[in-house]
């Protein structure tokens, strides 16, 4: 079973175009295991914590370490191969390619990892559809609706078996019983199968399953508890 990361970030900034200040966090800590919930205002900066989290924010001083693997000072491609590695990503906008299936999509992991690793991630692939309700035929994304595209990211992102889990919204385009079964799965990994999961929602039941949430207004940590 894969077991969770801890995080530490320390005197975190993020900057856009311009060297406007975006985001600034003087510390967190997480245990391996912990599900943590992002909230605020729409534009506050809690996606981009995510996209700094995963090393995907150009612009980025400070530490973000992954069991003490930090990865602000790494290369471009280094961050990639660390995502590739130990992180599973579900992202608001889905980002799936529309001409493969719901199945093609969610193994997409096979293709980065191992050889050894590849059928493993395919079948957890499949199993994770069928949890969620979806077809593992040849039908292509691109006729799927909103709730069914965020359940095809939800399983890609579970597939992986990564250590650490990062998720934008994931309940934002699905009905109620379906968001709430979706959240009871995002809290298992963490809780069941000791993954570190940080979930940027304005879902409030799905916060209420957090074990810690931390609150950002205007690019600052305003609280964490």
């Amino acid at each position: 079973m894969t077991q969770g990361a801890s995080l530490t970030v320390t005197d975190l900034a993020v900057a856009g175009d311009g060297g406007r200040r975006l985001l600034v966090v003087p510390a967190l800590d997480l245990a391996p295991g912990t599900s943590l919930g992002v909230f605020g205002p729409s534009g506050a900066g809690k996606s981009t914590l995510l996209h700094a989290l995963a090393g995907l924010a150009p612009r980025m001083t400070g530490r973000v370490a992954w069991d003490g693997t930090d990865i602000v000072g790494r290369s471009a491609a280094a961050r990639a191969a660390f995502r590739a590695a130990h992180v599973g990503m579900i992202f608001q906008d889905h980002l799936l390619f529309e001409e493969l299936s719901a199945l093609g999509n969610a193994a997409l992991p096979a293709l980065y990892a191992p050889r050894a690793q590849r059928r493993a991630i395919r079948e957890r692939a499949a199993a994770q559809l069928a949890r969620l309700d979806l077809p593992v035929g040849t039908r292509r994304v691109v006729s799927f609706s909103g709730g069914e595209r965020q359940r095809v990211a939800v399983a890609r992102a579970m597939a992986a078996d990564a250590p650490i889990l990062l998720a934008d919204e994931p309940t934002a385009s699905l009905p109620r019983e379906a968001a709430d079964a979706l959240a009871a799965d995002l809290t298992a990994a963490a809780r069941s199968d000791g993954r570190t999961l940080v979930c940027v929602t304005h879902d409030e039941r799905l916060l209420a399953r957090m074990d810690r949430r931390l609150r950002i207004v205007d690019g600052r940590v305003e609280a964490v508890a």
